[in-house]
């Protein structure tokens, strides 16, 4: 797998901010660096949106290029090959949506610290309506991730289907993965759950595999399924009845 810096290269110099004049480094210098990795973000974001148009046989060095609107020579500048680039690709989605999966996370934590402990317990009066929050949460959250960020979800489903096959994107999904389960087993400890790790981890596979569907489905159904999928999943995690959360 690639280096965690992946625009360092084995070719001597190859790394260096090219410069028009061999003055010392300063203000200059680091302008430029700057300037090379906003264009370099550029490219991978560009790597991106074109697995989710084209999936992974469509990343090429041409594609990226033309999506990203930099020369083609700057892709092969910035990336040893096509795989260190659709790896490097993959890093920067896998971080900015654990970045936004832990914002979530977050928030969920701080509806549970606006709750009396005795109260998290398993049984306790107040369960059925803490359901309904969490349930509100996590389906405005999910909503979101087929609205706003669908490209970004579909290019999720193109880099997990070819990490079956690559060695390097599978180390990088299973990390990804991992970071799902290990936010959502500090919520379910919270939440008084019997198994916390294993209900996070069939909470990640459910999600995951609900994602695909989703994407599946005729447009104008989503909302439907996803706000009874959701509720669902939230009811088993914290063993609510759906008779429960009826009106007397």
């Amino acid at each position: 797998m690639s280096s965690t810096n992946p625009a360092v290269s084995d070719s001597p110099g190859a790394n260096k901010p090219i410069s028009n004049n061999n003055r010392a480094p300063g203000r200059g210098g680091r302008t430029t660096r700057a300037k090379s990795e906003i264009r370099r973000h550029a490219i991978l974001k560009a790597t991106i949106r074109v697995a989710a148009k084209d999936g992974i046989k469509g990343i090429k060095h041409r594609s990226v290029a033309r999506e990203a609107g930099v020369p083609l020579a700057a892709t092969t500048y910035y990336f040893r090959d096509i795989n260190e680039l659709i790896s490097d690709a993959f890093m920067l989605y896998a971080k900015e949506a654990g970045a936004e999966l832990k914002a979530f996370h977050d928030t969920l934590n701080l509806v549970l610290d606006g709750v009396p402990a005795e109260q998290l317990r398993r049984g306790a009066e107040f369960r059925p309506e803490l359901c309904q929050r969490l349930t509100d949460f996590a389906r405005a959250w999910m909503q979101e991730q087929f609205t706003r960020r669908r490209e970004q979800v579909l290019a999720e489903q193109v880099f997990l289907m070819e990490a079956l096959r690559d060695d390097r994107l599978a180390r990088v999904a299973r990390r990804y993965r991992q970071s799902w389960i290990d936010g959502l087993e500090q919520l379910l400890v919270r939440l008084d759950s019997p198994c916390p790790r294993q209900d996070g981890t069939l909470i990640v596979n459910v999600v995951l595999g609900m994602s695909y569907d989703l994407l599946l489905e005729v447009p104008g159904t989503e909302a439907e399924v996803l706000s009874a999928s959701v509720a669902r999943i939230v009811q088993l995690a914290l063993g609510v009845e759906p008779e429960d959360l009826r009106a007397p």
